[in-house]
């Protein structure tokens, strides 16, 4: 295997790493949203207040399983990649994942400014999109 490759497989995998952090983070907010119940913090105090927010939704749909959709699909393609090896498959992610960031710096903007209330979930969520974000324009770069 070349360096490119060994580079390569190592930073897909931190992707599917971090897309899977993403996951469990906005699969448990989900979860509890469907459940009718409020996340409980650990670290800060204010998920209920930004869980039970307006802008905890968009319509009927909970935000979080907008991330969570869009952490399932950064793991596939990650999952699907390291099967492949199909660089096709990690072309377009920009496309996908700086939406997403600059989704992820609205709400946070909202929790800070508007809620005025700290959710260590959605913190931790911003910081996958952040992360899955910059590695995209890695790979973007790298080709």
């Amino acid at each position: 295997m070349d360096s490119s490759r060994r580079i390569n497989l190592t930073i897909v995998v931190l992707w599917v790493i971090i897309s899977f952090v993403g996951l469990i983070d906005s699969g448990y907010l989900s979860a509890v949203h469907f459940l009718g119940e409020v996340p409980t913090c650990t670290i800060a105090s204010g998920c209920d207040k930004v869980a039970l927010s307006p802008y905890a939704t968009i319509g009927p749909i909970p935000v979080s399983l907008l991330g969570t959709l869009f952490y399932l699909a950064m793991l596939v393609i990650g999952v699907a990649w390291i099967d492949s090896r199909n660089n096709r498959l990690l072309k377009h992610l920009i496309w996908l994942t700086i939406p997403a960031f600059f989704f992820s710096i609205w709400l946070i903007y909202v929790m800070f400014f508007e809620i005025e209330a700290i959710c260590e979930y959605c913190l931790l969520s911003a910081a996958s999109t952040t992360v899955l974000m910059g590695l995209s324009v890695w790979f973007a770069r790298s080709r």
